[in-house]
């Protein structure tokens, strides 16, 4: 399985019609697809301003083959060039296939997700992706919220990414003050640190639609 992105930040003064955009743009790709593609928006995080289309897909061509039917929608690229003016910058893809986690598609969705990346050290891929499961199945346990082990697979070489979604704000503060004061997450930390370099960073999104 695979989780693709697509991202981009909104241009100073362009939030109203921005937003209005990205709800247009996500039902229009959703109906020309069929894909179960939903938008979120950094919140509280130095990507302030970025929205992020996500979708998880099962295997490359149906991914391809949504991107061949979006390439001649007349009506999704005349929308995609009206609103080019609104974002500061080129948008960017992604693409990260799961290593551990399973998505429930009957469950309800996230209202936020929050997302930790890491590039492994050079040397040390083998070391950094088997301590990505362990920190995923170690949050997962102590934090109460399902969390997620992905590695890019576009990119930075080496690079991963740990997803976890929260039905409320709530359940983010609840789940972040459990790892804090929980001495087995903070030796877990130190102990894998030499696996990973130093960029790892931290971010939450709120979705959108």
């Amino acid at each position: 399985m695979y989780l693709f992105t697509r991202a981009g930040r909104l241009a100073p003064g362009a939030v109203r019609e921005g937003m209005a955009f990205v709800v247009a743009v996500t039902e229009k790709v959703n109906q020309e697809t069929g894909l179960d593609l939903h938008t979120w928006g950094a919140s509280m995080s130095p990507e302030l301003g970025t929205v992020v289309w996500a979708t998880f897909v099962e295997t490359l061509e149906e991914l391809e083959a949504a991107q061949d039917k979006l390439a001649v929608s007349d009506q999704f690229i005349d929308l995609s060039e009206q609103g080019a003016k609104l974002f500061a910058g080129p948008l960017t893809d992604g693409l990260a296939s799961v290593v551990h986690g399973t998505i429930d598609r009957t469950a309800p969705l996230p209202s936020y997700v929050t997302v930790a990346r890491a590039t492994a050290t050079n040397g040390k891929l083998s070391e950094a992706f088997a301590a990505g499961v362990e920190i995923a199945e170690t949050a997962t346990r102590i934090g109460g919220v399902p969390t997620m082990f992905l590695a890019d697979a576009t990119g930075p070489y080496g690079g991963c990414r740990w997803n976890t979604g929260h039905a409320d704000i709530a359940s983010v503060e609840r789940a972040e003050a459990a790892l804090m004061a929980d001495p087995e997450w903070l030796r877990l930390m130190d102990r894998i640190g030499p696996y990973f370099a130093q960029d790892a960073s931290q971010s939450m999104y709120r979705r959108i639609i």
